[in-house]
Order: C-alpha cells, then sequence, then structure tokens
C-alpha cells in the first residue's frame, strides 16, 4: 500500500471522525439543531439518539477505509477516484440524513415536554475588554509576502528549471501527465497561493462580520464563550492557511527540480491537510462549536430564554431576511454559514463562484 494510498485513507477517517463528533460538539443548548434547556441532553431518549447517531457514523467510516484499503491498491486511476469519491462523500451524506432523522425526534421530544421559552428575550453584551477577539483582518496581508517570495523564486529559478514540468501522478507515484515549461507553470505556485490568500481573507472576513450569538439567559458567558472561539479559529485560519500555502508552493519546486517525487510531494502537502484539520479538531473538542463546551462549563440555570428554530431549514440553512447579519455561527458543525435570506449573501456566493471559475481559466490558460 502506497504513502499515496494511506494519506487518503487517513484523510477520508479524519473526516468520518470529525462528523461523527459533531452532535457532542454543538453548544448547549442546541441538540440535533434543535434549540433545548440544557437538562435535554441528559434525557435517556436524547442520549440514545447521540449514541445511534455515532455508532452508525463509526460503522460507515469503516465500510469506506475498508473499501478503500481493498480497492485502491489493485484499481485503475478510473475506479480509485470513484472510489476515493464515494468514501469521501458518504460520511456527509450520512451526516446529514442522520442529523434530519435526530432532529424530527428531538423537535417531537420538545414539543411532548414543553421545551419552549416562556417570553421572547434578547441581550446585548457592551464591549468589554475582558471580550477576546477575532484577531484583526490586516495579519492576512502575510499572504501577499508569500506570494512575492513564490514569485520572485520562481522567476530567479526559471533558467535552471527542466523543459518539463510534472503535473499529476497516479496513485502508485508514477507522473503521467507534464507541462512544456513557461511563466505560467513556473508562476502556478504563486498563483496558488494567492487564490488560497483570498479564500482564507474572506473566511477571516467573515468571522469578524459573523453575528455573535448572546444567550439571554447567560449574556456575558456566552460572549466571553464565543469570543475565545472566534479569536482562536482565526489564529489557527491565519497559520493553517499561510502554511498550506507554503507547503503547496515548496513541494512544487521541489518536484519539479526532482528533490522529491511528485507523489512524496503530494503526500507531504496532504499531511500538512492533515495537521490543519488536526488543529479544527482541537479547536472543536477544546471549546466546541461557537465556544458551546466553554459555555457549558460556565452557564448556570437551565432556563431556555431564547429560539430560532423556525429559521433553520432543515437544520442545516439559516432563512432570516430580518436579521441583518451575513455570516452566523453553524447549528450543525463547526465555524460559520451564511443568511440564505439576505441578498447580500447571493452576491457573495455568485462572486466566490466568479473567482473559483476565473481562476480555473486562468491556470487552464497558464498550464496551456
Amino acid at each position: 500500500m502506497t504513502g499515496t494510498i494511506v494519506t487518503l485513507i487517513l484523510l477520508v477517517a479524519l473526516e468520518s471522525a470529525i462528523l461523527a463528533a459533531t452532535p457532542f460538539l454543538m453548544p448547549p443548548t442546541e441538540c440535533f439543531t434543535v434549540t433545548v434547556p440544557p437538562s435535554a441532553k441528559a434525557d435517556l431518549r436524547v442520549r440514545a439518539l447521540y449514541r445511534s447517531y455515532a455508532l452508525i457514523m463509526a460503522a460507515l467510516a469503516a465500510i469506506g477505509i475498508l473499501a478503500m484499503a481493498i480497492a485502491l491498491p489493485r484499481a485503475d486511476e478510473g475506479t480509485a477516484t470513484v472510489t476515493v469519491t464515494a468514501a469521501t462523500l458518504l460520511p456527509i451524506v450520512a451526516s446529514f440524513a442522520l442529523m434530519l432523522s435526530a432532529r424530527a425526534r428531538v423537535r417531537a421530544l420538545k414539543r411532548a415536554e414543553g421545551w419552549t421559552a416562556e417570553t421572547a428575550r434578547s441581550a446585548a453584551v457592551v464591549a468589554d475588554a475582558s471580550i477576546p477577539q477575532p484577531i484583526p483582518l490586516a495579519w492576512e496581508l502575510l499572504h501577499l509576502i508569500l506570494v512575492a517570495v513564490l514569485a520572485a523564486y520562481a522567476l530567479l529559478s526559471y533558467d535552471r528549471l527542466p523543459a518539463l514540468i510534472p503535473l499529476h501522478a497516479s496513485f502508485d507515484g508514477t507522473v503521467d501527465s507534464y507541462a512544456e515549461k513557461s511563466l505560467g507553470t513556473v508562476l502556478f505556485p504563486a498563483l496558488m497561493a494567492a487564490f488560497m490568500g483570498i479564500v482564507f481573507a474572506f473566511v477571516h472576513w467573515g468571522i469578524l462580520r459573523s453575528k455573535r450569538p448572546v444567550d439571554p439567559a447567560a449574556p456575558m458567558t456566552s460572549a466571553l464563550a464565543y469570543g475565545r472561539f472566534a479569536r482562536t479559529q482565526s489564529i489557527v485560519m491565519l497559520v493553517g492557511g499561510l502554511a498550506l500555502s507554503a507547503c503547496t508552493g515548496t513541494m512544487f519546486f521541489l518536484s519539479t527540480i526532482g528533490s522529491v517525487s511528485l507523489g512524496t510531494a503530494g503526500i507531504i502537502t496532504a499531511i500538512a491537510v492533515l495537521a490543519f484539520a488536526g488543529a479544527e479538531i482541537w479547536v472543536a473538542v477544546r471549546l466546541g462549536q461557537s465556544g458551546g463546551r466553554l459555555a457549558a462549563e460556565l452557564r448556570v440555570g437551565d432556563e431556555l430564554a431564547h429560539d430560532e428554530d423556525s429559521h433553520w431549514k432543515l437544520g442545516s440553512f439559516y432563512v432570516n431576511p430580518d436579521d441583518p447579519s451575513i455570516f452566523v455561527p453553524k447549528r450543525f458543525g463547526v465555524g460559520w454559514t451564511t443568511n440564505f435570506g439576505r441578498p447580500a449573501t447571493w452576491l457573495l456566493i455568485a462572486l466566490f463562484v466568479a473567482l473559483t471559475v476565473g481562476f480555473i481559466f486562468a491556470v487552464d490558460a497558464l498550464m496551456g
């Protein structure tokens, strides 16, 4: 079994682990995307839903990983691609389906038990120096330095680079695609770093602009917990984005001059992705989604003070035209999602799609 296959299996295993752990990382007042009092999670019926979700996800992950371990070593390129794609998508689809099933049961239980907010309450937290904030967006300018370094190295090393640049390797590590040396091909790492920098800067901007959830029953506690979560995430995104861009560019040049094989370069890059994902998991486990685990440690009382269930369609899509926020913390998963009820959200999605398509066409033109 090649290092590439092992790395792919590890990536799928890590993805499955994150999805399996997702319900346990949510804030104390959310259960399978349904607003509940914190004590509801101790209910035996709710605990059974958590247990069955985790067991089914673990079983499906094992099936996918076993299928990859058996099929990939002897599969052709097409079959290997289908196998990896299926093993990657299966946990995502299964997680969403299981969430919807558990959500329906929790909603029925919520109605039966009368878990509702007695009054509509809101709360605001006055700016407080003790509440952590995400790091400033200006830190993302470090990506420009990285892009400049990669571009400068490519131009200064142009004459020493080989006439043919390796672009793709099969699962066994054999290079099966080359491109003729040109300014476009040697500047590809800098272009990739620029694109990744834009993406990470956009995510960072979204964190800064996100709605900051405040629990009316514990405003300072929830603000402190979310502040720590947002600040830690912004740091991980910055450091992780720079590390991934630098690793991708460095490995490209090393494979081009023959210091490492393209397959090895791909494995090292995948390991960098695993490290980045590991950092995200650490944040999720330590703090929980939106700082939920920290909030649970600090929160007192069992009051259900607000309920936004009606705005979460299928538990995952936030639609609230009356909420000016474009970005909001996810109800199921770690990170943020968008408010699909705001026209600005659809404009941002269109711009991001246009940027991605433009990048793909630019790379195709450069490589051509």
